[in-house]
């Protein structure tokens, strides 16, 4: 009796310590918390190169599973290495799933840099018509009030400046990587790997990033594994059999919804591109690519791209601007009901207030990389969310069914012990 009372004492006392402990912690991040966010991104900052091989492992890892099994089936298990190299068709699954990755990435990059030239060249050249024509549209506008009228003025040839400015100083670089790209194949990884360095600002974490991935690849097994002896050495059989499968339900999430956007996105490109082409809209390519880029973001991404596209359109034609405007309406039509449904399924189960919520909030606290990764994220907190209410109401005995709950007026225990859910009238529907 009396190690029962102790036992009951101790387990207050620990629950007392940890509600003041996570209180303090709680207190000391709200009142820290632009020295915390501080010491993430100089953390951030350091480990760069693993977080960007982890980036491209993750994303290389169905490849590098589709040619590790077709691999090992035909020169391993049946072919003439007989059980001897496995470990060769893991290297040279490795080594193609990493050489098809940039591959593609250096024929994209051949592809798109010679028309960005072009299409910035052409902005260079135009930008003192296109400053002309926008002074006469706001003189006739404002004709009545000629103050504002120049205030306009000097605020569009400060903007056009700094626009110019900054399109001269990147031509130089892509000028040189777009002749560096038609010099032969033994140029092309090396102005690969110079294109890629504007991506994420500097050689060290791609190069680093590719080799931190090239393990990752190798030993992810191994590693799964480790972290799933650890699961089930810390924590009862019944809770790592649920952080297991939640881990698989992440992995399912982040890996349909990045994957099939990044798919997606080209798509949607490739297929501005086309458009844009035939109805011989300026900057065709300029259009595509910000087009395709903006549409990794979910919801916002086809308003961002398709603004300052449109801007640009219309400093050289209304009638096509409006032209274009139909097209990429059409375009994300299509996006939205056909295509996206297609490729990315029912990745995250979120409806589209919880989609704009999450990336509102995300996108808030992270900027863009928040806006890429908001829904998936939400999505699996929702799931966690969900899983802990579902367990809560059925210890409790209380229906589980959305259903029972609309219109409810309260919940009441019948004679029999069960519980019984009678309903409000329907404000929506008229009573006869």
């Amino acid at each position: 009796m009396k190690d029962e009372k102790l036992q009951q004492y101790v387990m207050i006392g620990l629950t007392a310590f940890a509600v003041i402990a996570a209180s303090l912690l709680t207190a000391y991040v709200l009142f820290h918390f632009y020295t915390i966010q501080a010491a993430f991104q100089t953390l951030s900052k350091i480990l760069m190169p693993f977080i960007v091989g982890c980036i491209i492992a993750y994303l290389l890892t169905p490849v590098y599973n589709f040619l590790l099994r077709n691999l090992d089936e035909r020169l391993n298990r049946r072919g003439p290495l007989k059980g001897r190299g496995y470990g060769l068709c893991v290297g040279l699954s490795v080594g193609l799933s990493i050489f098809s990755s940039l591959l593609l990435v250096g024929g994209l990059v051949a592809m798109v840099i010679p028309g960005f030239v072009s299409s910035l060249n052409n902005i260079i050249n135009s930008a003192a018509l296109y400053t002309e024509k926008t002074n006469e549209w706001l003189n006739s506008l404002f004709a009545d009030s000629p103050e504002t009228a120049e205030a306009l003025e000097g605020l569009l040839a400060n903007g056009s400046t700094e626009l110019t400015r900054w399109a001269k100083s990147l031509l130089p670089n892509l000028q040189s990587l777009s002749k560096g790209l038609g010099s032969g194949v033994s140029s092309v990884f090396s102005t690969l790997f110079s294109g890629l360095v504007v991506v994420f600002t500097f050689a060290k974490n791609l190069l680093v990033g590719f080799i931190v991935a090239a393990y990752l690849l190798v030993g992810k097994g191994t590693m799964i594994a480790h972290a799933k002896r650890l699961t089930y050495g810390l924590f009862k059989v019944k809770t790592a059999n649920a952080i297991v499968g939640e881990m698989r339900f992440i992995h399912q999430v982040f890996g349909g919804f990045i994957r099939g956007k990044l798919v997606d996105s080209l798509i949607i490109g490739l297929l501005c591109f086309i458009g844009t082409s035939l109805l011989q809209m300026p900057y065709a390519m300029l259009i595509s690519v910000i087009i395709g880029v903006t549409n990794i973001i979910p919801f916002f991404g086809p308003f961002l791209g398709a603004v300052p596209c449109g801007i640009l359109i219309l400093l050289n034609s209304p009638i096509k601007c409006l032209t274009f405007v139909i097209f990429i309406v059409a375009l994300q039509q299509f996006d939205g009901n056909i295509l996206g449904p297609k490729i990315l399924g029912e990745t995250t189960g979120l409806s589209s207030f919880w989609v704009l919520f999450s990336i509102l909030l995300f996108g808030g606290l992270f900027g863009v990389v928040g806006m890429i990764i908001g829904v998936p994220v939400f999505a699996v907190l929702v799931s966690l969310l969900e899983q802990f209410l579902a367990g809560r109401l059925k210890r409790k005995k209380l229906s589980q069914d959305e259903e029972d709950y609309r219109n409810l007026e309260q919940v009441v225990c019948g004679v029999d012990g069960t519980y019984q859910y009678p309903k409000l009238p329907d404000p929506t529907v008229k009573e006869e």
